[in-house]
């Protein structure tokens, strides 16, 4: 069995088709078949059920040989880079991941890392704490920085400094107060990020309002923090945010409003694998937290 025969058993399984998976690997359709049909034949049992459309489906035992071969191909990679990084010849690559209220973090060490590292690159995912869980634990990412500690095997979370949420209104409003009531909250016109999985600081904070029994006048759920912010500047309503993600935002026309016996703190954690070979910029990356 190859090293090359695992990443072409990956690729198939990934697009569940050999013609799409050819294309994606650049080589023609029936070496491709030849190979997986080898690498079934060593392994004594089908990895795909075939059906008339050509849709391929992992068997049973397809699913957990899929399982071990990621695994298997990402220590080899990791290895290799271990290996690399001894001379100083790895292209200087950081792969991380954040979820939307946590980016004004990521951002303020990705500026100190770059000055560290000069010729690095960055790839850069933001999504729900769960799917980037998913990509640290698939090796996709390096680093991930969260709001939620998710339980998985063979990952390490530090927890970071709390983040108070705060009121954004516009400047123009002529709001004179510079506290405001959870009360008070509820009777704006509020701009709400809203994430796509359940759990989430949106329903944290609807629960919140639902505690206290009050009803949140929300005019507009958004899924983007930068255009959250625009909204407010423009004068449509309120935003309940962390502070933090005010912070490399120009508050020109934003006024900022404590929030009076506060029940909205996030604890961020920043969480990273302890079962393979981390890059050398993800070492110091880590190092700012």
């Amino acid at each position: 069995m190859e090293l090359r025969q695992l990443h072409y058993f990956i690729v198939i399984a990934e697009e569940l088709n050999v013609t799409k998976a050819a294309k994606r690997l650049h080589m023609a359709q029936p070496p491709l078949s030849r190979q997986l049909k080898q690498l079934e034949n060593e392994l004594g049992l089908l990895l795909f059920e075939r059906n008339n459309n050509k849709r391929l489906l992992l068997t049973v035992e397809g699913a957990l040989f899929l399982k071990r071969a990621k695994e298997i191909v990402q220590r080899v990679e990791k290895s290799v880079l271990e290996v690399q990084e001894c001379k100083n010849v790895t292209n200087e690559k950081l792969e991380i991941g954040c979820t939307i209220y946590c980016a004004s973090t990521v951002l303020d060490k990705l500026t100190l890392i770059q000055k560290q590292y000069p010729n690095s690159t960055f790839n850069i995912y933001e999504n729900e704490p769960a799917h980037l869980n998913e990509l640290l634990t698939e090796g996709k990412i390096d680093v991930a920085v969260t709001t939620t500690d998710l339980p998985y095997k063979h990952v390490k979370t530090k927890t970071l400094a709390p983040d108070v949420f705060v009121v954004a209104v516009p400047k123009e409003s002529g709001y004179a107060k510079e506290k405001i009531s959870v009360a008070e909250i509820a009777s704006l016109p509020l701009i709400l990020l809203r994430s796509n999985r359940e759990i989430s600081i949106y329903n944290r904070i609807v629960k919140e309002f639902e505690k206290m029994g009050i009803t949140p006048n929300i005019l507009c759920e958004c899924h983007d923090s930068a255009m959250l912010l625009n909204l407010v500047c423009r004068g449509l309503g309120a935003a309940i945010v962390p502070y933090s993600m005010l912070s490399s935002f120009s508050l020109e026309h934003i006024k900022i409003l404590n929030i009076e016996d506060n029940p909205f703190v996030i604890e961020p954690l920043v969480t990273w694998r302890t079962d393979s070979y981390l890059p050398k910029i993800a070492q110091e990356f880590l190092k700012l937290f």
